[in-house]
């Protein structure tokens, strides 16, 4: 199981998620699962059900414009799946 936590950050703008292990995603899995809106070296903004969402490579996940917590878990936990997984 992936744990992680899920609040607003600092700003209050957004909602993000963090790993609370040590982790790199594999940006490469997550792009070709989910549509790229933007990609960097160490972070792919994506299109999700919340919305773009951008997800670092070292494990933080931000919700632009969402405000469902369920929705947001549940996104959280299918992207940490398919970016950790070997």
């Amino acid at each position: 199981m992936i744990k992680f936590s899920l609040a607003k950050c600092k700003t209050k703008a957004a909602h993000s998620a963090k790993l609370l292990q040590k982790g790199k995603l594999d940006l490469s899995k997550i792009k070709k699962k989910y549509e790229l809106i933007m990609e960097t070296p160490i972070l792919l903004v994506i299109k999700t059900k919340a919305g773009e969402t951008i997800v670092h490579s070292h494990g933080e996940i931000l919700f632009k414009k969402c405000t469902d917590m369920n929705l947001m878990e549940q996104l959280a936990k299918e992207i940490y799946k398919t970016g950790l997984e070997k």
